[in-house]
């Protein structure tokens, strides 16, 4: 043993910051919630987020240092027929915004407790758009307003549509706020139609075909759980989808730890 090694030790780790990239899917978000109990259980710690719809409002309670349990309590009391009536009848957030801001109270995306970013997709160009400062309530509602079951939040002179149109898994946003590694999670089908949308919205022309793709790209691992035979209504069965995140995690912990440990020590793993 060198001098230097028996005075100093081993070189430590090198720090990484763990980014999560959480997928669109509504009601699917549970299984999001099953495998972030897993990583909670399994001591991994994420410093940096972004989501997309469902995805977007978990990101931004973890994002100020809430738990999987915290959220999943949240959701379970949150009267969805509530939103659905009152952002179907009016062009505003008022629904969702209210149900957000009593749990997260009137923050900006700037004052969470780590980075976080989201995606909503602008209806009149069909553009991808990322929030990334303002008000927390204001962008999750844009994230989320899937059509038809949401109108369009309106913003200044833009209209915004749920960011699944766009980047569903957002995890090249992760990336560009400094995460190491990066682990997704992607609840689509990968059989988009966006066709309905434009007899909502006449001039909406989608120009993305693989929504999901900067998710697969960016990620280091993504988490795909078979959530088959489910619909994005499917509240009633969210202990169930909890569970098949739950467990894909579980399954795929070996490989996300391994993967970590590659990101924190590159020169031990060459070759």
């Amino acid at each position: 043993m060198g001098l230097l090694s028996f005075l100093f030790g081993k070189k430590k780790p090198k720090k990484i910051k763990i980014g999560l990239a959480l997928g669109s899917g509504g009601a699917k978000g549970f299984a999001e919630l099953g495998a972030i109990k897993a990583f909670e259980e399994n001591g991994i710690e994420f410093e940096v987020f972004a989501g997309t719809s469902i995805g977007s409002i978990i990101g931004a309670f973890l994002a100020n240092g809430y738990s999987s349990t915290d959220i999943l309590e949240m959701l379970r009391k949150v009267d969805f027929g509530e939103i659905k009536n009152a952002l179907m009848i009016k062009m505003d957030t008022a629904g969702l915004h209210g149900v957000i801001d009593r749990s997260i109270g009137e923050l900006n995306i700037e004052e969470l407790k780590y980075p976080f970013s989201c995606v909503a997709t602008n209806a009149d160009t069909a553009e991808e758009y990322v929030f990334n400062k303002g008000s927390v309530a204001l962008a999750l509602s844009a994230s989320s307003a899937y059509p038809p079951f949401f109108k369009p939040v309106v913003i200044g002179e833009n209209r915004y549509v749920d960011g699944a149109f766009t980047n569903s898994v957002p995890a090249d946003l992760v990336k560009k706020m400094g995460a190491d590694y990066i682990i997704g999670i992607d609840l689509s089908s990968h059989n988009p139609d966006t066709s309905f949308l434009s007899k909502i919205i006449p001039t909406f022309k989608s120009k993305v075909s693989e929504p999901w793709a900067k998710g697969y790209e960016y990620s280091n691992i993504m988490l795909h759980p078979d959530l088959t035979g489910y619909k994005p209504i499917s509240f009633g069965a969210w202990s169930e989808m909890f569970d098949i995140g739950y467990q894909l995690a579980i399954e795929k912990m070996p490989e996300i730890k391994l993967g970590i440990e590659k990101a924190k020590n590159p020169k031990k793993f060459k070759n």
